[in-house]
């Protein structure tokens, strides 16, 4: 075979992954960024081109709703981020442990990843259910009287928790991969050493593990700050917008009436800077922990 023959064939193998990506990816992408430049209401054939105004009209005409879409967006992914990382970790250390059924506990915390979105929402608007739900009902036995997913107040609070227990188990299964390529000679040197399992965990096992740490923090921050599904499903952005995240915020203005899907597109372009953003901070800061352990 001679060197143009051999050069071409890296491409070809490329081929079918580069026109997927193309068009699921970069042409949908490209057409985004085109439509939040124009009026577009769903009439490929009468929409004008105006620039500029849509994202202008985000940061003025609609400032509040679109700020108090970010701010709930922000308050819901660092949470969703801390709480699931710090709950996945003391899992994967758990059931890496050997225990006789370690492997039914692993299916069990993963298995809300198999389930669906839609599943879990929908067991979980029947377990929150105000009047009939078994939350409910235990508070029913306090005396405590709550709408739950109804009351602002803590429905952000009760979608947290359904997000971070739906998707924990995946966040385990990362770190239970990291905990068991950790050589077993280390965790016997700290023994001999004197280290008790908390300063084996802490001078061992977190160092190791803080690549994982990275990957696990970048997916939760690009999947939370996009999320929409979940809140869709549990309160549909109430009550009174506080579980309004962007995501559900974009979702809500391509299908109202008053609203064009140019003016969605650009909130979406607005959704992507504020990810790109975020993910590139949080990435250079957990690179330089990486760096510090």
């Amino acid at each position: 075979m001679n060197r143009g023959a051999s050069n071409i064939w890296p491409w070809l193998l490329l081929m079918p992954a580069l026109i997927l990506f193309s068009l699921f990816v970069l042409f949908p992408t490209i057409g985004n960024v085109y439509f939040s430049l124009t009026d577009y209401a769903g009439n490929i054939h009468n929409f004008d081109f105006v620039g500029l105004e849509n994202y202008k009209r985000a940061f003025t005409a609609d400032y509040d709703g679109v700020w108090n879409a970010i701010k709930i967006t922000l308050i819901f992914c660092i949470t969703v981020t801390i709480l699931q990382n710090a709950i996945s970790i003391v899992l994967a250390v758990l059931v890496n442990q050997k225990l006789k059924l370690s492997s039914f506990y692993r299916s069990t915390i993963f298995m809300p990843n198999i389930l669906g979105i839609l599943v879990v929402g929908l067991i979980w608007t029947l377990v929150f259910d105000p009047f009939s739900g078994p939350v409910s009902q235990l508070l029913n036995h306090f005396k405590i009287n709550s709408a739950l997913l109804g009351d602002s107040k803590i429905a952000l609070a009760l979608v947290i928790f359904v997000q971070v227990w739906a998707h924990m188990g995946y966040s385990m299964v990362l770190y239970l991969a990291g905990l068991q390529s950790i050589p077993k000679e280390l965790y016997e040197a700290a023994y001999i050493d004197g280290a008790s399992g908390w300063k084996s965990f802490r001078h061992v096992t977190l160092p190791l593990l803080q690549s994982m740490v990275t990957i696990n923090i970048i997916l939760m921050i690009i999947g939370t700050l996009g999320t929409f599904d979940i809140i869709f499903v549990l309160t549909n952005g109430g009550p009174n917008e506080s579980t309004m995240t962007l995501g559900m915020y974009i979702f809500t203005k391509i299908f109202s009436g008053g609203s064009s899907q140019g003016y969605a597109s650009a909130l979406a372009m607005v959704q992507f800077v504020i990810i790109f953003c975020v993910v590139f901070i949080a990435q250079f800061y957990s690179r330089r922990r990486e760096t510090e352990f």
